[in-house]
């Protein structure tokens, strides 16, 4: 690479990960596989993506709505797990780290049942799925009943002679 490349290209530490974990993704809609690339191209070592929804999608020209829309499929996956506002963790068997023996112990600290490779990941990815759409229209339909005001007749007043 010539100087002047070198000076417009960034300079980013090389991670090395093995993304074998990429064969137990489930049918995701096209957005959801965009954002997670994306966030496998901003993560830091160990899978730590921090960036906040409007972030994600700015780099990825996105609506800030797409992206809260295809984060729950990643979460319904187990792919991505929502550490608090503006931090997310890829999951172990997709994260890149700084050598393959970093990657080997977090894998092997998974509990059986968090790991990609265990159990019908498509049924899975299907059940969690379900129970967040359950669990949005059960916040929705309690929400709309908390702001029904109900109506009662205004009190009489007197007339003052």
């Amino acid at each position: 690479m010539t100087s002047a490349a070198e000076e417009w290209v960034p300079r980013r530490n090389v991670l090395w990960g093995s993304f074998n974990g990429l064969a137990y993704v489930p049918r995701l809609p096209p957005t959801a596989y965009t954002l997670l690339l994306h966030m496998m191209t901003e993560q830091e070592p160990g899978g730590l993506v921090v960036a906040t929804h409007d972030e994600l999608a700015h780099g990825l020209a996105m609506e800030r709505g797409m992206i809260s829309r295809a984060m729950p499929h990643l979460v319904a996956a187990r792919l991505v797990t929502v550490v608090r506002r503006g931090r997310f963790q890829l999951h172990p068997m997709i994260a890149a780290f700084n050598d393959p023996r970093e990657q080997q112990r977090a894998i092997k600290a998974l509990p059986k049942d968090m790991r990609l490779d265990v159990g019908d990941f498509e049924d899975e990815y299907e059940r969690r799925f379900q129970l967040h759409l359950d669990e949005k229209a059960r916040k929705a339909e309690a929400k709309a009943k908390g702001n029904v005001t109900p109506i009662t007749k205004p009190p009489r007043l007197k007339r003052v002679h």
